[in-house]
């Protein structure tokens, strides 16, 4: 295992705090990925389309799956930063046909083209 040590001088150079931060974050991801012996990949699926594709269909049939069997939990929020999973919970019940299609060709699309 190897030993990561970061210096005082590093740390308090004359270089803004940002840099000093970056710097950090640079030697501490060279650490990471030498030890996994693979390049560190930090995306997330908001940078990958169909990643956030993926994630807003599950989160709509999640919400609908969960308005079905909780319908008063879903229901009381319909306002707020909480209304958005009432609102996925809507589009899945309305539009169950679209959804059901739309899941079926991210599965085959994850199946067979990825």
């Amino acid at each position: 295992m190897a030993s990561f040590h970061i210096g005082k001088s590093e740390i308090s150079s004359r270089r803004p705090v940002t840099q000093n931060k970056n710097y950090i974050l640079k030697k501490v991801a060279c650490v990471g990925s030498a030890l996994s012996h693979n390049k560190l990949y930090l995306q997330s699926a908001l940078f990958n389309f169909q990643s956030l594709l993926s994630v807003i269909l599950l989160m709509i049939c999640t919400c609908a799956y969960l308005r079905s069997l909780f319908p008063s939990i879903i229901d009381r929020n319909k306002t707020g930063l909480l209304g958005v999973f009432w609102k996925l919970a809507r589009i899945g019940e309305r539009k169950s046909p679209y959804v059901a299609v739309a899941c079926i060709i991210m599965a085959a699309s994850l199946l067979f083209w990825t």
